[in-house]
């Protein structure tokens, strides 16, 4: 296996906990050098993984030399970061979401081209079990034709960090529904048609949105119902809660689960439309006692996608993205629409 000299430019929340784990347990890259400008975050990388450490990423592209650059840096600094990386001929594997704006991220799309590198975004929930698997129930048709996919995040935390302000690109669309948009949309397998949005400040200590709703119509015909809510003392809804002609679906925590609750279409027994305007027997209803069908899909067994590994052919040159770069696009232009679109701030 080939192993692709690597630089992790960023040891923030994501850069520490996780790609620089990530790259150092995976045979297929080698650590070579990170990137930070604390001196003493810098020293700690040494101490542990036992690399080498630049201030910048100039230098570090100057001195290592690598294959690729893994981005964990603020969001603001990806498309200028990448533009040196793919000049150095690198290719880039960064951290979500792409860039701060569509227009950034063109300038990323198109840097790589202009250099013939490769770009990725990584995306986890796509890789989750609980994605995998519903992905896998769908393909059932059990539910029918799926019309409405909704998907909600909620607790109550009062933000203080950078993330909590409009001018270091904070706030829960851009944090929060860069993931739970990205991964509707990765369901649906469509692209959007009409966004729109709502946010607010609530319990935030900055200015950036901490509450949104986001209703998306894909081309697909496909209603994506996004709630992120970090002003809520209580969970509203269970996470996903997906619906189709024939029956739902719900994502248990309890129970770990998958829940279904459905219905054969061949099973209905004759049923017509009146034509007049009395109601037969005054009913409010047809009466009609439907035979519903329960199922339940557990995610104990199910793997979660390995990103590291499946993004090593890709970047090796000799696979497929796992996140093709027009999906992270799509994503790009829809959380523009949303912003575009947004009431409240």
């Amino acid at each position: 296996m080939k192993q692709l000299r690597t630089v992790i430019v960023g040891l923030g929340r994501i850069g520490w906990q996780f790609h620089m784990p990530e790259v150092s347990r995976h045979e297929g890259y080698l650590l070579e050098g990170i990137v930070d400008p604390l001196a003493e975050r810098r020293d700690e990388a040494h101490a542990r993984f036992g690399v080498v450490g630049f201030a910048d990423l100039p230098t570090c592209l100057a001195q290592v030399s690598p294959d690729l650059v893994v981005i964990a840096s603020p969001t603001s600094l990806h498309a200028d970061q990448a533009e040196m990386a793919f000049a150095a001929g690198c290719n880039v594997f960064t951290d979500k979401h792409m860039a701060p704006d569509l227009a950034s991220a063109d300038r990323m799309i198109e840097a790589a081209q202009q250099h013939g590198r490769r770009v990725m975004v990584y995306q986890p929930h796509c890789g989750s079990r609980e994605v995998i698997c519903l992905r896998s129930i769908l393909t059932q048709e059990l539910i029918g034709d799926v019309y409405l996919i909704k998907h909600t995040q909620t607790q109550y935390t009062r933000r203080d960090d950078w993330q909590t302000w409009q001018r270091n690109g904070g706030g829960m669309l851009n944090n929060y529904g860069a993931h739970l948009i990205d991964v509707c949309l990765h369901v649906a397998g469509s692209r959007a048609r009409r966004v729109t949005c709502h946010l607010r400040g609530i319990a935030t200590l900055g200015d950036a949105d901490d509450v949104v709703k986001a209703v998306i119509e894909t081309e697909n015909g496909m209603l994506l119902d996004i709630d992120i809510n970090m002003a809520s003392a209580q969970p509203m809804l269970p996470s996903w809660h997906v619906v189709g002609a024939y029956g739902s679906l719900q994502l248990d925590a309890d129970t770990n689960a998958w829940q279904a609750r459905f219905l054969d279409p061949a099973e209905l027994p004759p049923l017509q439309a009146q034509d007049g305007m009395a109601a037969r027997d005054r009913r409010y209803e047809s009466g009609e006692q439907l035979p519903w069908q329960e199922a339940s899909f557990s995610l104990k067994d199910v793997q979660p996608l390995d990103f590291y590994a499946e993004a090593h052919g890709y970047f090796a040159g000799d696979g497929e993205a796992i996140v093709p770069v027009a999906e992270s696009r799509e994503l790009m232009r829809v959380l523009g629409a949303c912003r575009e679109d947004s009431t409240g701030l």
